[in-house]
């Protein structure tokens, strides 16, 4: 497990194997970024597995910018491990596609219009 602070101030880069282990490090971080930035861009291009709760606490401190009105924001082309999680927790229709235009968030701003279902 590796987590950092991108180049950027706002850019919060996590790599590896990511538990529940992990949890209050990820948690920790992610609140220092929305702290510091007005926008958050997560990174999750190097991640091998996640675990949900990790991803919980992305859909919370998603909606903690959101009320303090900083953007938080995945980076485009998250990983297949990354992607295959959310679609087994339901996040993403099974085939890690998105189906509705709220899921746009997990595909790092790269919805395809096609993938979206009524």
């Amino acid at each position: 497990m590796k987590i950092s602070v991108g180049d950027s101030e706002g850019r919060v880069r996590l790599q590896g194997s990511l538990t529940l282990r992990d949890a209050k490090q990820v948690q920790g971080l992610l609140l220092d970024a929305i702290s510091a930035s007005r926008e958050i861009e997560i990174d999750v291009s190097d991640v091998s597995s996640i675990d949900v709760s990790i991803i919980q606490l992305i859909v919370s401190a998603r909606m903690s910018a959101e009320q303090r009105g900083r953007k938080l924001t995945l980076a485009a082309g998250s990983s297949g491990a990354f992607r295959a999680t959310l679609a087994k927790t339901g996040f993403l229709g099974d085939d890690g596609s998105c189906r509705r235009v709220d899921e746009e968030f997990w595909a790092g701003g790269e919805l395809q219009k096609a993938e979206i279902g009524a």
